[in-house]
């Protein structure tokens, strides 16, 4: 009797899992891009979250994992399909990195090796370093 009830409770709970639910809209901010006027901005940030929730679609497995880690996934994959759409529209979209005030570093200047070690060079010379 207890098999077949941890059995129905398995079952039940499989029954009612459901996957996890796809984005609605972008969590980035995009900017319309220079020369672009507010009209043509909106219909392409249209037709680029038709796109993206398309993407997000084509990868989101149909299993039972709805948890939060699953959800945050599907953004960011929502996101990045969002990001490419409307940056190849010409928009402006966000990038990685981080902004120092100070000023970076100059390189330094190429140095010229040390000389060689003074002293007699060895009697034998390995047959790959032989002039030919």
């Amino acid at each position: 009797m207890r098999k077949v009830a941890l059995v129905a409770a398995a079952s039940l709970a499989a029954a009612c899992a459901s996957p996890p639910p796809l984005p609605t809209a972008p969590s980035i901010l995009v900017l319309p891009g220079t020369g672009k006027s507010f009209d043509q901005f909106h219909s392409d940030d249209q037709e680029c979250r038709g796109f993206a929730l398309s993407e997000v679609g084509k990868g989101a497995t149909q299993s039972s994992d709805d948890s939060y880690a699953a959800t945050i996934r599907l953004q960011r994959h929502y996101d990045n399909a969002f990001a490419q759409c409307m940056f190849a529209r010409g928009h402006k979209v966000p990038v990685s990195g981080s902004y120092s005030g100070r000023a970076q570093p100059e390189r330094a200047a190429a140095r010229t090796p040390p000389p060689p070690p003074s002293g007699e060079p060895p009697a034998e010379v390995p047959p790959d370093y032989r002039s030919k």
